[in-house]
């Protein structure tokens, strides 16, 4: 009764773990640093959103975190080697749990539930890891007690509950591109960080009351039904979040949300829409019209020093700003 328990406990594990893993291995739980992501300033995001802007910034994070979960997994799939898999999955969803716990993710219970769940795996074989470590016989591996008293079912199961259990594991892999999508990287050329350096429209008695837009942030990967982040800063400090997408050459239509304050849920309800035209220039400006704005915004480099500056294997002096 014990390895059947043992059995059903490795088997709750991999399909909690299962979202996770592939949903980081595709780019999908947090996404990628966009340009619409520029006009953030550190201080105006929750501590769950810093951490997201941490993994989304780097890709191969992102992936190695979800590979290692998907390894844990599969090292679950074989009693033989769960226990492996019950020592890596207890370190790093224990790290996870730290994460969730000190930026205020919500779903910190589950990572604790699981992490003290992959420690109950591996505690069935941790006497033989000590006496392993210690230099000391570790003994023959346990025989797990037949279950099913019929000699031929029992030759069918041996390989068929791992073959199922590799199915389990593998087989989203397959869907979830289908299901979430893949990212994928605008090929207009309106996106980008801009400032906006000629607005003829004259400003409010008090810069308080001022909500012309001073930067705009186009973002560049496409999510759901073809909309790309945006953000607009307007000149009374004010932060507008919103969304655009593509309606034909030159235009796009834009939603936005309310002022961006205190504390907002994931789903928000569009405050209103509006279309803007936009033209590429020779000196590299973009001239927006639309929605009573009449602009010409100008790329700066300073707002997207972060996205543009990638790394190197090659040592140089450290950029630490």
């Amino acid at each position: 009764m014990g390895w059947a328990l043992h059995g059903l406990l490795r088997f709750v594990l991999i399909v909690a773990l299962l979202p996770y893993a592939w949903s980081k291995v595709f780019l999908v739980q947090m996404g990628l640093v966009d340009y619409s992501d520029a006009l953030y300033t550190v201080g105006e995001k929750s501590p769950m959103g810093l951490l997201w802007t941490f993994m989304a910034y780097s890709p191969a994070v992102q992936v190695l975190s979800g590979l290692a979960e998907l390894a844990v997994a599969l090292l679950l799939v074989f009693r033989r080697t769960a226990w492996l898999g019950g020592l890596l999955g207890t370190v790093a969803l224990g790290v996870v749990f730290l994460l969730n716990l000190t930026y205020d993710v919500p779903v910190r219970g589950l990572a604790l539930a699981l992490t003290v769940g992959l420690l109950l795996v591996a505690v069935p074989e941790l006497p033989r890891v000590g006496r392993f470590v210690a230099g000391r016989a570790t003994g023959g591996h346990r025989a797990a007690p037949a279950l099913l008293p019929w000699p031929r079912v029992r030759a069918v199961t041996r390989w068929l509950v791992p073959v199922l259990g590799l199915l389990l594991v593998l087989a989203p892999g397959a869907g979830f591109p289908l299901v979430a999508g893949l990212p994928q990287q605008s090929s207009s050329a309106l996106p980008g960080v801009y400032r906006v350096v000629a607005d003829p429209s004259a400003p409010a008695p008090t810069l308080a009351a001022d909500r012309r837009w001073q930067e705009v942030a186009f973002g560049q990967w496409v999510g759901a039904g073809g909309r790309s982040g945006l953000t607009i800063r307007l000149a009374n400090g004010d932060l507008v979040e919103g969304r655009y997408r593509p309606v034909r050459d030159g235009v796009v239509a834009v939603e936005v949300y309310p002022v961006l304050a205190g504390d907002r849920s994931l789903i928000r309800e569009v405050q209103r829409g509006f279309e803007l035209t936009w033209t590429a220039r020779p000196d590299g400006t973009v001239a927006v019209r639309g929605d009573g704005q009449d602009l010409v915004l100008e790329p700066d480099p300073e707002l997207r020093y972060l996205l543009d500056r990638g790394f190197s294997w090659s040592p140089g002096i450290p950029i630490n700003r």
